[in-house]
This record gives structure tokens, C-alpha cells and sequence, in this order.
């Protein structure tokens, strides 16, 4: 971290608080995470808040989910924070053994987990620890091959390193699954088209750990989650957070986990298969999918992306530092400059120009795959018929990610939004296989219709456009 300390120029106990309601936004004025008194504090009409409310309360009476907490912050203040239903999603028990959602509930974050990742290997870079523009095979050496040479750091977090979706054979069983990920074949020359990649997330992960000489999840605890105070968040929580198990959130069965072939409730276990058997057989933590969190948690993530990389220390009495204020400190978890590039399209050949698609898309999973991304971000599109979660009113600049288990994390940093929303849910992963699994159609399209019900059932889009909506002022 890097510390900037404001001396006081013309220090004033009685300006600031004058100054406290003005609204800066965060980018100018780097903000606390604290509830508001009301919405009015920060300028949101309480009631578009309630429609958003209701809307996530509606995807649970309809069975699309069984619970879900959703989280609002403009300017650092909270305006709503709600749970909903019960916190075990698909639960086949008795009813007496699910509880109501808890506000603090731990949900598997699924994808979530490459915005970790991606700010990891951009500190690193800030650090002089790693160069985003550096070959890959600088750090994994398996990479100083002919096909794989030309693959830039830079163009695993941007996914563009010509890796597929994942695996070209599953990953279940082996003895050896980095070195199989390691030697797998590229689909297509990077730095030439955009694909999302768990794969290239999962060898990120392994590049951050040789530049940060740790292991990934000891990388996010001492660069991200230790400084921000976020005390829920974690990898394989039931063997680092036991103590909170009860706050653990269930999303469904597995049958592949028991030797018999039983079903076995997921609650504080990743979903995904290949990165639970990763996990699990000891072959360490992978930074596409298995952090877990809380609303409220990534809600301090959030943040420091608005905050344009700073945390304030010191005296937290007004919710923000600034210049005059001689009681308090800023650290910034990476430069600013670098923090509010994260939040752009990364996804550009040598011109500059934007490898992915744009506008109007067919599916979620069209959009998902090879829309332009940021630094593991999925970023705003407003065209009519495009597919993103920041839904149609959001500034251009904001951004978001999706969790495939039915968890949503959007930040919108434009100065007139300043706007973080986080839904999680306890949808869970949709299948794989099956009739709602992944297929080809056909016209030879990738689908998959299990993930298209749960977008168009929970409808994030929606929840967003309703908090654009009560924004009623600076």
C-alpha cells in the first residue's frame, strides 16, 4: 500500500462538516462505507429503492431464488441493505433446518472471485513485482513454447489469451491439474479476439503467486482483504471461517463429492467442480471461482474501486479525507490511475482498437463470452438489446461482474452515480448438462439455458435501472 498523508493546510474544525454535505463524489473525496440516515442524505428517492426491494422480494415468492441480500451505496453511505427468503438455496431438507437469509450471509462468490484475482496482478504490477506487458512464460515457463510465447500477462486478465472457456477434458480426478491446464492448446491467437476464460483465470492465479512469491489467497488477504477490513471474505471458508458456518449459504446438491454418489449439500463449498476437486485434492486455490463473501464485503470492495484505489485511515468521524483534514491518512491499495483503468475496456489490439462486441447481443452467454471487458470486469453497455447486468440507465463507465451461481457485483464510478450494488443470491450454478445445460445449437451457437433463466429470472438489469432511477441529485 502506499500512504499519502494530508497535512493540515488551513485545518478547520468547523468547514468541514459544512463541507460534509456537498456530495463529492468518491474519485475527489475518498469515502468510509456507512449507513445513511435516509436515502435523501445522498440524494436516492426511497422509494425507487423500495421498487428495487420489492423486485428481488418478487424473484423470491416466484421460486426463481429462495433468498438473496442486496446491498445499495451512493457516496459511501448505505441506503439499503435487505435480506430475503431463507438462506439455503434448493434445499431438499426439513423446512425447520433452513433459516431466514441473514444479512451478513457468506455466499459463494463464483466468478466474482476473478475481480480478486485481476487487482492482485495489477498490484503486483503497481509493486514492480510483475509487468502486465511481460510474456507470460516469464513467470510460468511451461509457456516458452512456440503456440504459447506471444501470450501477455496483460492478455489473461483481459481474456484475450486465446484459451478457451475451460479445459478441453475435465479436470475431475486429476492427479496433475495445473500441469494438465499448463499444457493446453490455445484456440485462437491472443491478442486478437476477447473470450471469457476460466482457464486463463485459473493460470493468472498461478502467475500472481510466482511474481508475489505466496500463495493466491494469502496474495488477496494481505493486498486486499486485510486492508479494507473485509473479515467475511475468504477461500474454502470451512476450513478458514468455521466459527461463521451458520452465516454459510447453501446453494444446492453435488453428487460427484461423496464416494457413494450421494447427494451432498453445498454450504461453504465452491460450487464448481473442477475448482472444489482443485481445492480439495490439495493442489491449492484458483482465482476464477471459490472466494466466499458478504454483501457488506464486497461492498467495502466496491468501494476502493470508487475511491479509485484509497482506504481512508485515522479519524473516520465524517465518512471521508480530504486535503484539510489533518486527523486522517489515505493508503492506496494501487495508484489511482491504474485503479480507474480496470474499470475500462482493456480488451484492445496494438491500435487500441476493441477486440469484443458491442450493442445488441442474442443471449447473457453471448455477452458474457465476447463482449469488450476490463480488467476481469464486464463493462456498461446502454444499447437497447445488450445483455449486462449494469442495465440500460447506468452511466457508460460502470461496470460489473457476474457470479454463475446467481451473484452480482456492479460499480458505477462516474461522479454523478458513484454507485456501488451488490445482489447475491443463492440461485446456484445452473446445470451443465442436460436440457438446461451448455449446448450448441442449431445454428452452431453456444447456449446455455439454464443461465439464461437465472438472468432473466433474477434480472439484475433491472434491480440497477430501479437505483439509477432514485438518484435525485449530485
Amino acid at each position: 500500500m502506499r500512504r499519502l498523508a494530508f497535512a493540515a493546510l488551513f485545518t478547520s474544525i468547523v468547514v468541514a462538516p459544512a463541507l460534509a454535505s456537498a456530495n463529492a463524489s468518491s474519485a475527489t473525496r475518498p469515502y468510509i462505507l456507512q449507513y445513511a440516515s435516509s436515502p435523501s442524505q445522498v440524494c436516492m428517492d426511497a422509494a425507487y429503492l423500495s421498487q428495487a426491494s420489492a423486485h428481488v422480494q418478487t424473484a423470491v415468492n416466484a421460486g426463481t431464488i429462495d433468498g438473496a441480500v442486496l446491498l445499495v451505496a451512493r457516496h459511501g453511505k448505505v441506503v439499503l441493505h435487505k435480506a430475503y427468503g431463507k438462506r439455503d438455496g434448493n434445499f431438499a431438507g426439513p423446512a425447520a433446518q433452513n433459516p431466514s437469509m441473514p444479512k451478513d450471509g457468506i455466499f459463494d462468490l463464483q466468478s466474482i472471485t476473478k475481480i480478486f484475482t485481476a487487482f492482485v496482478a495489477i498490484d503486483l504490477h503497481d509493486d514492480g513485482s510483475l509487468d502486465l506487458s511481460d510474456p507470460v512464460a516469464n513467470y510460468l515457463p511451461e509457456f516458452a513454447t512456440p503456440e504459447k510465447s506471444g501470450v501477455l500477462v496483460a492478455d489473461l486478465v483481459r481474456f484475450t489469451s486465446g484459451h478457451s472457456i475451460d479445459a478441453a477434458a475435465s479436470l475431475l480426478g486429476d492427479a496433475a491439474p495445473w500441469s494438465t491446464m499448463l499444457a493446453e492448446s490455445l484456440t485462437y491467437t491472443p491478442s486478437t479476439a476477447v473470450l471469457y476464460s476460466d482457464i486463463a483465470y485459473r493460470l493468472l492465479g498461478r502467475v500472481a503467486e510466482a511474481a508475489g512469491g505466496a500463495p493466491l489467497d494469502v496474495l488477496v488477504k494481505n493486498r486486499i482483504t486485510s486492508p479494507l477490513g473485509m473479515k467475511d471474505t475468504a477461500w474454502r471458508p470451512l476450513v478458514n471461517m468455521p466459527t461463521k458456518s451458520s452465516r454459510f449459504v447453501g446453494t444446492g446438491y453435488s453428487t460427484l463429492r461423496e464416494p457413494s454418489g450421494a447427494p451432498r449439500y453445498m454450504r461453504g463449498e465452491v460450487a464448481d467442480e473442477q475448482d472444489y476437486w482443485i481445492e480439495a485434492d490439495g493442489h491449492g486455490v484458483t482465482g476464477c471461482d471459490g472466494a466466499f463473501s458478504t454483501a457488506w464485503d464486497l461492498a467495502l470492495l466496491g468501494q476502493m474501486f470508487l475511491n479509485r484505489g484509497a482506504r481512508v485511515v485515522g479519524n473516520t468521524s465524517y465518512g471521508y479525507c480530504s486535503p484539510w483534514m489533518w486527523t486522517c491518512t489515505i493508503d492506496f491499495l494501487a495508484s489511482p490511475t491504474l485503479v480507474e483503468g480496470t474499470m475500462s475496456v482493456q480488451s484492445t489490439d496494438a491500435s487500441g482498437a476493441p477486440l469484443g462486441i458491442y450493442g445488441a447481443t442474442s443471449s447473457w452467454l453471448e455477452d458474457l463470452l465476447f463482449a469488450n471487458k476490463g480488467h476481469g470486469w464486464e463493462l456498461a453497455d446502454t444499447v437497447p438489446g445488450a445483455h449486462v447486468v449494469t442495465g440500460l440507465y447506468s452511466s457508460p463507465y460502470a461496470v460489473s461482474k457476474i457470479g454463475a451461481a446467481g451473484t452480482f457485483l456492479t460499480v458505477d464510478p462516474d461522479p454523478s452515480r458513484d454507485l456501488v450494488i451488490v445482489l447475491l443470491t443463492n440461485h446456484g450454478l445452473p446445470p451443465l448438462a442436460g436440457p438446461d445445460g451448455i449446448q450448441v445449437d442449431a445454428s452452431g451457437n453456444l447456449i446455455w439455458p439454464g443461465y439464461e433463466g437465472m438472468l432473466n429470472g433474477i434480472a439484475p438489469d433491472v434491480v440497477n435501472d430501479l437505483v439509477q432511477f432514485s438518484i435525485t441529485g449530485p
